[in-house]
């Protein structure tokens, strides 16, 4: 963001983001954060597709269906 003097930025991922990240994200400010669970329910109620999200292991506060 700073190379391209970006205003904003948005950071995707099937996974998640740990409390670093998303504490760095809050404290930059320009930056969103959008982690599997989030992007499950984008697909869902934009394109209408109902995805599954391959994880090793469910992260601390999910809930299976929020990748299955």
């Amino acid at each position: 963001m700073h190379d391209k003097a970006a205003s904003r930025g948005v950071l995707v991922t099937t996974s998640w983001f740990d409390k670093a990240s998303a504490d760095f994200a809050h404290r930059n400010g320009r930056m969103q954060l959008i982690n599997g669970r989030n992007l499950k329910a984008l697909l869902k109620e934009h394109l209408n597709r109902d995805v599954l999200i391959g994880l090793p292991k469910t992260p601390q506060g999910w809930l299976p269906s929020d990748i299955q």
